[in-house]
């Protein structure tokens, strides 16, 4: 007989049967150790858990003394309670266990014979990372699965638990649509499963993501340069916030500065052309104002910055421009441009010179060499008609041949 019980444990079993037992009675398997160092203490809390998984506690025997105040209540998934109050009555056969054994140890070991046969071991993901920029937020890990898939799920301190990309084989997942309280922390579990197996009331094998806060770990995106002007001694720019992925009612787009508000300023990187010298003015607007040398092109660009911040302080920076106050062909395209022009320059007259020369002397080469062929031809004429064999008119000759 397969023996469910691995110790004693009179507190779990609740049949404290002492003195001596009659001949020929069949001693019942020893009693389970105690559920609760049994169950994942995250499923019996977890508010997420569907109805029909969840622990109920097991009814009391009728009859039983008062004594067994002492005893622990038992937890065990309800669609086991019925069964075990129909199998106590059946299991009465000798080596099995009889009508007298408390309902509990039955409970207990077919539970346990669930658990056993539920999930085998799988890998669980590693290497977690968050990606997030302008609150788009990417959670990404290893490996990639095989024989089985993904479960994210999204754990906050005050929210609560959010499944995302299920049963996935992919291995990132977009969890921005989760994390819209952007100051709240959070974690991510990621489940190794198999889809046949999802819904087991068992804890699937699972891996923990660090703790992530949108609000202060996002990287600001680079800001869009709308205009600029460089005019006298005075350089203008004006540019725009990056876009979050959240909206208003409306349907636009909540910028950083929507978010951020009061805790986000703008840096001016600045430098004369050419020149590695830079220069940085700071603004909470959307316009920078600063003084220049009159004349003199200037380079610059914009960058969103959260100096409240510990870490991520700084964010990405706007593309490169300059201003072209005073700028020559040289200045504007570089030397090397310019050298390639002339070179063309060059080859286009050489062609258009030598190529009339070339046409020319192939036409004069050619009408010399047709009056050369027509000299031969007259001539030989000529000769035949001063031998007396043709009597062709001189004038017809002169008029055909030369």
């Amino acid at each position: 007989m397969s023996r469910c019980a691995l110790t004693s444990s009179s507190a779990c079993a609740g049949d404290a049967a002492a003195g001596p037992e009659p001949a020929g009675h069949v001693r019942p398997p020893a009693p389970l150790p105690c559920l609760s160092s049994k169950i994942p203490p995250r499923r019996l809390l977890n508010p997420a858990v569907p109805q029909r998984f969840r622990f109920a506690p097991s009814p009391r025997p009728a009859g039983r003394p008062g004594g067994e105040a002492s005893v622990p209540p038992l937890l065990c998934p309800a669609p086991y309670i019925a069964a075990a109050a129909a199998s106590r009555s059946s299991l009465t056969a000798p080596g099995m266990l009889h009508a007298a054994a408390s309902p509990r140890a039955l409970l207990l070991c077919a539970l346990l014979w669930h658990l056993a046969a539920g999930y085998e071991k799988l890998p669980t993901a590693v290497n977690i990372t968050w990606s997030s920029i302008n609150f788009k937020t990417i959670l990404q890990w290893q490996p990639k699965p095989s024989g089985y898939l993904y479960t994210v799920e999204i754990h906050g301190q005050t929210s609560d638990v959010k499944r995302k990309c299920i049963l996935t084989s992919e291995t990132e997942c977009d969890v921005t649509d989760v994390l819209r309280n952007v100051k709240e922390t959070y974690t991510a579990h990621i489940l190794s499963v198999k889809p046949a197996e999802m819904d087991n009331f068992e804890e699937p094998p699972f891996a923990v993501s660090e703790k992530f806060t949108p609000y202060s770990q996002t990287v600001i995106g680079k800001p869009e340069i709308k205009d600029y002007s460089q005019k006298g001694s005075k350089l203008n720019v004006m540019f725009k916030d990056p876009l979050t992925p959240y909206m208003f009612p409306n349907g636009s787009f909540l910028s950083i500065q929507d978010i951020f508000q009061h805790d986000l300023e703008y840096k001016l990187y600045y430098w004369k052309d050419q020149s590695s010298g830079k220069k940085d003015v700071t603004t909470k607007s959307h316009n920078f104002e600063v003084s220049v040398d009159n004349g003199k092109n200037y380079c610059f660009c914009v960058q969103g910055i959260i100096p409240s911040r510990r870490e991520n302080r700084n964010g990405q920076e706007s593309m490169v421009l300059c201003t072209s106050v005073g700028r020559n062909i040289l200045d504007e395209y570089g030397t090397e441009v310019f050298i390639i022009l002339a070179v063309i320059a060059v080859a286009v007259i050489t062609l258009a010179i030598v190529l009339p020369v070339v046409l020319c002397k192939r036409k004069k080469a050619k009408k010399t060499k047709v009056n050369k062929l027509k000299r031969l031809h007259w001539q030989l004429v000529r000769n035949t008609i001063e031998a007396g064999t043709c009597y062709l008119s001189e004038k017809y000759v002169q008029l055909h041949y030369i």
